[in-house]
């Protein structure tokens, strides 16, 4: 199978370079739209992705030829860190093409049931990985020619976009070859792809990290592991008063840095049935000892809301733009002797939950 829509961030409509960003407004709308779902099926996704794409009709068709075969949608078996997003235009990229990586891992997952016969799956699966590696061999080569090493200094919307391009290209194409292995004639270890196939020095590989849960094989696993794999915050209360809070501690502590994060995206975000990590930026505008202790507050109306669930969402952001980590928020204990500044504050607001 061909990867039309990623590859036309090289060839095709959705180059970087030959973009017109002049209207950063219709980006913000656009990814704005997309971020009010949460897919927990490749059908919602699928769906997501198209309306993604409202303003580029050729690719919306490539969705319209290829619609899911599967339901339950799987994250990639690997995930790789990607440098974060910092405008609506580069927000855009990043959306389109994890999520355009996500759907093509699942439908390429989907082949064992479309194809029967042994050698038909080992051909198309084998194409797929192929179309990976010679686009993340000709992004490579692209940045080479930008030199753009991936630092956040250098986030801007050509590097940006083909960084994340052949880094999810790298993921899908270890994801896909993952579930596979066994029927391939042949596999490769990272090192190698760097080494051989994209002709990179080691110095510059990123490392793959494996996720936390195997993706469904067995169809008699099928409802254990279709729950395993969704991480939610388990919200059990009134939403209206979860609004009111939310709003009450970004205007009195700043609980958010709203030049980046919006509120109603932080909502979403704790109350969505399906996280998917890493989909949006939540940076907190306070200090990281008021945010531990509004989660404190926060967790009798949450069933899950761990330290734990908080660093596998790879969302949260401290005041300083450095992921927030269970240790982050362990080494910002609020049950400390020293109580926070602004505890008297928080806990009058937390009064409107009760």
């Amino acid at each position: 199978m061909e990867l039309r829509i990623l590859d036309s961030i090289m060839h095709g409509v959705l180059k970087p370079w030959k973009l017109d960003t002049s209207n950063n407004k219709r980006f913000t709308e656009l990814v704005k739209a997309a971020k009010k779902v949460n897919p927990s099926t490749c059908i919602e996704q699928h769906l997501q992705l198209y309306n993604l794409l409202a303003d580029y009709p050729t690719l919306q068709k490539v969705l319209e030829t290829e619609l899911p075969s599967e339901k339950t949608l799987k994250p990639l078996y690997f995930s790789t860190g990607l440098p974060m997003y910092n405008n609506a235009v580069t927000n855009f990229y990043f959306l389109v093409i994890t999520l355009e990586a996500q759907r093509i891992y699942n439908r390429v997952l989907g082949f064992s049931k479309i194809y029967t016969s042994q050698i038909d799956l080992i051909f198309h699966t084998g194409k797929a990985l192929k179309y990976a590696k010679v686009l993340a061999k000709q992004a490579s080569i692209e940045l080479d020619m930008m030199g753009f090493s991936g630092t956040a200094a250098q986030v801007e919307t050509s590097n940006y976009a083909i960084y994340c391009l052949k880094h999810s290209l790298i993921q899908l194409y270890f994801s896909i070859q993952e579930q596979f292995k066994d029927s391939l004639e042949e596999t490769t270890t990272l090192e190698d792809f760097y080494l051989l196939d994209l002709e990179e020095p080691l110095s510059g590989m990123v490392k793959l990290e494996k996720a936390e849960l195997p993706v469904e094989t067995d169809k008699s696993e099928k409802a254990v592991d279709s729950t395993q794999e969704k991480l939610s915050f388990g919200f059990k209360d009134d939403m209206d008063k979860l609004k009111t809070v939310v709003n009450q501690l970004c205007f009195q502590i700043e609980l958010l840095n709203e030049d980046v994060t919006d509120t109603d995206d932080f909502i979403r975000i704790l109350t969505a049935k399906n996280i998917l990590p890493g989909s949006v930026k939540i940076q907190i505008g306070c200090e990281t000892k008021h945010f531990r202790y509004a989660i404190d507050k926060f967790q009798p109306y949450f069933t899950d809301l761990s330290l734990a669930n908080i660093e596998k969402s790879k969302l949260f952001y401290s005041k300083k733009d450095t992921l927030i980590t269970a240790n982050n928020l362990s080494a910002s204990n609020s049950k400390s002797k020293i109580a926070p500044k602004e505890k008297s504050t928080i806990d009058k607001i937390f009064k409107q939950l009760q």
